[in-house]
């Protein structure tokens, strides 16, 4: 996707079970967060453009009639059942859709974009490679709700305090609680990496948790002289999943020159009194965002993503990751874990140092190729 507008705002309120609705309809009735939104989504810096806020179907219906569309703003509804656009609103069959839409089509009638809902919507924007904030109004109270704010990983976000134009300290309406907070999710808070990997043929990577193929040392000497460090005193940031990390044996685990990150949401204090793990992260971006402050410290010069499949989905997908090294057997083995196919932004380029002529080993024939992001 292009980047031509760099952040996307979220703006959302919820309250203690991060509930945003029930029925279609806010569970609480506050003019000041109805008016502090009306701000925040129409103000422009620019007196010649207005600011994009992009919502599903079922947030559009919510508006009342006559409030509808959202005035001095672009409204853009996010639906594959509407046929036709309500007049002066767009229609996009997607959120990327949404995105470059606004990015080419509107880009010079376009200040800033808003995302108002709902739940679906906001998890999509908060999945998306962009740099996020989010205008949160913190509802103190409990209330019955059927729609629910996505989790979001506090650990990624920062919260910014005094942020110019939002109400500070607790407010009260209607006997009602509440606090307007503003976080912040920066891509530059992670690190850039690569990625390791070696698949089969029918691109397999793991049987039964363990390689598919016979042992391949030429394979591991050159996977051992691409990640081991460079320099004396710094290390290498290793990323696995979980299960990766529990196949892992022998040299690969014990590696004195590597600091081994694991992704996990389970058996988090198992892996934490493991003496060979220096980290566990709950996702990809945790990972990375932990291997930058290592590399800001001069800890660290290179980062590395070595598996397993869910990992590598999400890592190829990353805008963050600028090289895969893949060792390509050319014969097929019975797998039950495949290494993804690689966007179309990574382009086969192959590397000094690296040899690109047919390998032999063991009895396989392989080959080593460098893919390098592009765009």
């Amino acid at each position: 996707m292009s980047k031509t507008k760099s952040i996307l705002n979220l703006v959302v309120a919820a309250c203690n079970s991060r509930g945003i609705g029930k029925n279609g309809q806010l569970p609480w009735r506050i003019r000041k967060d109805m008016d502090f939104f009306k701000k925040i989504t129409m103000e422009t810096k620019d007196p010649d453009k207005k600011n994009v806020v992009i919502m599903g179907r079922k947030t559009w219906f919510s508006i009342p009639e006559k409030f509808r569309p959202l005035p001095k703003r672009i409204n853009i509804i996010l639906s594959r059942e509407m046929k036709e656009a309500p007049s002066g609103v767009y229609i996009a069959r997607s959120f990327d859709e949404a995105i470059t839409m606004v990015n080419n089509d509107l880009s010079d009638k376009v200040e800033s974009i808003y995302v108002i809902g709902g739940s679906s919507i906001y998890k999509a924007a908060m999945d998306s490679d962009y740099d996020i904030r989010i205008f949160l109004t913190k509802i103190l109270a409990d209330y019955d709700c059927d729609t629910f704010l996505p989790q979001f990983d506090e650990n990624l976000y920062k919260i910014i305090e005094n942020y110019e134009g939002v109400p500070k300290g607790k407010q009260t309406e209607n006997d009602i609680d509440f606090i307007f907070e503003v976080y912040e999710k920066n891509m530059n808070q992670m690190c850039e990496f690569d990625i390791m990997a070696a698949m089969c043929s029918n691109r397999g990577i793991g049987m039964n948790n363990k390689l598919p193929w016979p042992y391949i040392e030429k394979d591991y000497e050159y996977y051992t002289q691409k990640c081991s460090p460079n320099t004396k005193g710094k290390y290498t940031v290793v990323i696995k999943g979980r299960m990766t990390w529990e196949c892992t044996k022998g040299r690969e685990r014990t590696n004195p020159g590597y600091l081994n990150v694991i992704i996990s949401h389970s058996k988090r204090d198992q892996l934490q009194s493991d003496e060979y793990v220096h980290k566990v992260a709950d996702n990809l971006d945790a990972a990375l965002i932990y291997a930058n402050k290592l590399k800001q410290e001069g800890k660290c010069e290179r980062v590395w993503v070595l598996g397993g499949q869910k990992v590598y989905d999400n890592a190829v997908h990353h805008p963050c990751c600028k090289k895969i090294y893949l060792t390509e057997i050319y014969k097929d083995f019975p797998s039950d874990t495949f290494f993804p196919p690689l966007p179309s932004c990574f382009k086969e380029t192959g590397e000094e140092g690296v040899d690109p002529d047919i390998q032999e080993d063991n009895g396989l024939q392989f080959q080593f190729k460098v893919f390098t992001q592009t765009e």
